[in-house]
């Protein structure tokens, strides 16, 4: 005979994973918004916006944090095995992911405190506006791949970021070739090397995003793709 946890034990557990999926959707909306908005400030800072978008970094660290405590309580309490574990643990390590996002919006917003009146060319902003955008989607479609535990639509994401190595890629070959002409201002200089580090930071958020779709799949699969991708 069975030794089945009751009824009312396997609602409460839902019911409890249910608001770890709902913190890490949330938590990904906010650090979509300050991927957004912290990328705006290249083309019109605003010191007022740039202090908002660095303080909703301790929001996020707060969600990472419940995130943990409830997957710990969850897993003292009800000890799950399988597919249980695995969905209670998955979101301990996206919150992580998350929370690495955060950072590096929070880092693109530090780096706008830096904005001189002399800029590179247009197509330098162009390439960051269409990273930014690209990986903003990424996430988009990754925390829905998470909700509906979407395994194809996870794989989808990590071919994605194909584009965006390649757009860093582009980036650092942009700014060397500028660099070489010689006849680049101080600032300017600077501007450029700020440019590979945003996009630098962009490229990185693609990663953590890749991730976030691999936990996806081992929640549903039950292995790593890290070993395979």
């Amino acid at each position: 005979m069975e030794n089945n946890p009751p009824e009312h034990i396997v609602a409460k557990f839902d019911k409890n994973l249910d608001k770890i999926k709902s913190v890490i959707l949330d938590m990904g909306a906010l650090v979509g918004t300050q991927i957004k908005d912290a990328t705006a400030l290249w083309f019109a800072f605003d010191e007022a916006e740039a202090a908002r978008i660095r303080a909703l970094d301790l929001q996020v660290n707060g969600m990472n944090s419940e995130v943990y405590a409830r997957a710990e309580v969850l897993i003292v309490r009800r000890q799950p095995v399988a597919l249980d574990l695995r969905e209670t643990l998955a979101p301990i390590n996206i919150a992580s992911e998350l929370e690495r996002i955060g950072d590096h919006a929070k880092t693109l917003a530090k780096r706008a405190f830096l904005y001189t009146d002399e800029r590179p060319a247009k197509e330098f902003f162009d390439l960051i506006a269409q990273m930014s955008n690209d990986v903003q989607q990424m996430l988009i479609d990754v925390l829905l791949a998470y909700s509906n535990s979407d395994i194809d639509a996870a794989a989808r994401v990590r071919e994605k970021d194909t584009a965006i190595d390649d757009a860093h890629k582009k980036m650092l070959r942009m700014v060397i070739a500028a660099l070489s002409e010689g006849r680049n201002s101080e600032d300017l200089t600077t501007e450029l090397v700020h440019m590979v580090l945003n996009s630098r930071n962009l490229e990185r958020v693609g990663d953590h995003i890749v991730n976030i779709a691999r936990f996806v799949n081992q929640i549903v699969e039950g292995h790593d793709l890290k070993a395979t991708d």
